[in-house]
């Protein structure tokens, strides 16, 4: 099937990007549940890759997924947003302009807690870790604000709030 092509956005003064760490839970569950394809993973026991050719004599200590994410295109599919009961949002997002950071930070909190709050608790019980990476130019953006029920909600499901200044 051909894919739909998509009005061009100019490039977003962020990125975000959704890290799992976890004693054992194997990467292909968590990218099934998310339905995201992750850009970096690797299964708890499985061999270390190593830099030099030398085969590795180490194996990875726990399970780690990476995915980057794009709330934008949360709401191009229709059955996407009515899957993940995205309309809610709209509470928390009224006062946001779409694209911004506090817009996008919103969308994920909301879509995290009523579509993967179960698999969250799951992982945090389990001794998971769960952080959403933001990375943020400083020239494209110099301010945002975290509504409290937004700051609230990611509290609430354990995952930490990581922000990288990039120099551009």
């Amino acid at each position: 099937m051909p894919a739909t092509k998509l009005a061009t956005r100019q490039s977003l003064p962020y990125q975000l990007s959704l890290r799992i760490r976890h004693p054992s839970m194997d990467p292909t569950a968590i990218s099934k549940e998310f339905r995201i394809e992750p850009e970096h993973t690797f299964r708890a026991g499985q061999p270390r890759h190593s830099r030099s050719g030398v085969p590795p004599a180490a194996v990875h200590v726990e399970s780690y997924w990476l995915a980057a994410l794009n709330p934008g295109t949360w709401f191009q599919n229709p059955s996407m947003a009515a899957h993940h009961n995205l309309s809610v949002s709209r509470e928390f997002m009224d006062a946001a302009d779409p694209w911004t950071l506090a817009w996008a930070l919103s969308l994920c909190a909301v879509r995290f807690s009523k579509s993967h709050g179960a698999l969250l608790q799951t992982l945090r019980s389990e001794g998971g870790e769960i952080s959403l990476l933001v990375t943020i130019s400083p020239t494209a953006a110099s301010t945002f604000s975290l509504p409290p029920q937004v700051s609230r909600i990611f509290g609430e499901l354990g995952i930490t709030l990581e922000f990288e200044i990039t120099d551009d």
